[in-house]
């Protein structure tokens, strides 16, 4: 199951979704209403934050876009090492359910 799939099938009532933005402008022109549109087509329920040191840092060494990582409530990572599996919707259940 794709996370979109998940998200409209009540996965917003379980998680919130952050998408870092790493590669925006990197390789080309940045265009913000690209970006807008790209995440409100996906699931306008996710939040986009700008790259900055801070947040390299604490996903460094992350090696592919995109990677799911799982953070509890305090903050503490649940789950994710940077790999590029894409993740189910079963599988995030088990995390989610672990976390409890």
């Amino acid at each position: 199951m794709e996370l979109s799939e998940y998200l409209k099938k009540g996965g917003t009532e379980k998680i919130n979704i952050i998408a870092i933005s790493w590669t925006e402008g990197r390789y080309g022109d940045a265009n913000e209403g690209r970006l807008q549109r790209f995440v409100k087509d996906f699931h306008p329920a996710i939040r986009v934050i700008r790259s900055t040191d801070k947040i390299d840092k604490a996903f460094s060494p992350l090696v592919y876009v995109p990677a799911n990582f799982v953070f509890d409530k305090n903050g503490k990572r649940a789950h994710g090492n940077g790999s590029r599996n894409p993740m189910s919707g079963e599988e995030l259940d088990r995390i989610l359910a672990s976390m409890k």
